[in-house]
């Protein structure tokens, strides 16, 4: 008797352990979950991502990536929504892999859903395939036409292209039905400016930060306006205010076309290069 009670006891407390790990990994499963989505939904109230969503920090990046992955391991989605859902976290976090893989396994559930779309083609423009992106925005305006994210974003794929006069009919009929969005006047001052038109482009990266004064695609884009229109003291401020907000724009001056007559410049290059810094300096 004693043997048998002694082996009721051991079995009464593994139940008690599995439902306490059981009850640890629920709420753990539940912040985690919460932590992400509040991430995403910040950046993506619609969960419609847009091609200027902003880009974490990278700690931050790093912690919703393995937050997603966490709850990938835990509660691996089921739903097309649940993959949806989970590749707007892999996209928040800079994980464009990761994300691909998720759209990809929603569209299998649910194959025209066009913001699923929209969102592949995002994270396939951000892996440099700008053609299978431009076949998902086409797919995802087929099935809402008047979708002002899509359309900046397919607008974006086609300047990638070099297709600049459709990208800019893309991004005017998107500011016809959403006229104040800062990610769409500054994408559509980048066209400008690659078509020559500098006054119209500089009007664009204006209102854009008029709306968003921390935009930092618009800084430096405006930057780059007043580099080639030789406007160098003006250039300079708005490149290290990109530079100070998102660190990539550093590494991208040092190469960009428009910025060579700064670079350049007996006055003016070795201001540009204190802001990018020297140490890789060609």
């Amino acid at each position: 008797m004693e043997g048998a009670r002694t082996d009721e006891e051991r079995e009464w407390a593994r139940k008690g352990l599995r439902e306490a790990e059981d009850e640890c990994l629920n709420e753990l499963r539940a912040k985690v979950l919460g932590l992400s989505q509040q991430i995403v939904e910040d950046r993506a109230p619609s969960g419609l991502i847009g091609s200027g969503m902003p880009q974490l920090p990278p700690g931050r990046a790093e912690a919703l990536a393995t937050a997603a992955d966490t709850v990938a391991a835990l509660e691996p989605p089921t739903t097309a929504r649940g993959h949806f859902r989970q590749g707007n976290a892999f996209y928040a976090a800079g994980e464009f892999e990761k994300a691909l893989a998720a759209y990809n396994a929603a569209l299998e559930l649910r194959p025209d859903h066009p913001a699923t779309l929209n969102n592949r083609g995002n994270a396939l423009d951000s892996l440099g395939r700008h053609e299978e992106a431009l076949a998902d925005y086409n797919r995802s305006l087929e099935l809402r036409p008047d979708g002002p994210d899509a359309l900046n974003n397919r607008g974006g794929a086609l300047g990638d292209l070099g297709r600049h006069e459709e990208a800019l009919a893309d991004f005017n009929r998107s500011l016809e039905l959403r006229p104040d969005h800062a990610d769409t006047l500054s994408n559509r001052g980048a066209t400008l400016l690659h078509l020559h038109r500098y006054d119209q482009a500089l009007a664009d990266f204006n209102r854009s930060l008029d709306l968003r004064p921390d935009h930092p695609g618009a800084l430096y884009n405006r930057a780059c306006a007043f580099s080639l229109m030789q406007r160098c003291s003006e250039a300079l401020p708005d490149l290290a205010a990109a530079i100070k907000i998102d660190a990539k724009y550093r590494d991208m001056a040092r190469e960009d076309e428009d910025f060579q007559g700064l670079r350049n410049d007996p006055e003016w290059g070795p201001k540009f290069w204190e802001i990018v810094g020297t140490e890789d300096k060609p």
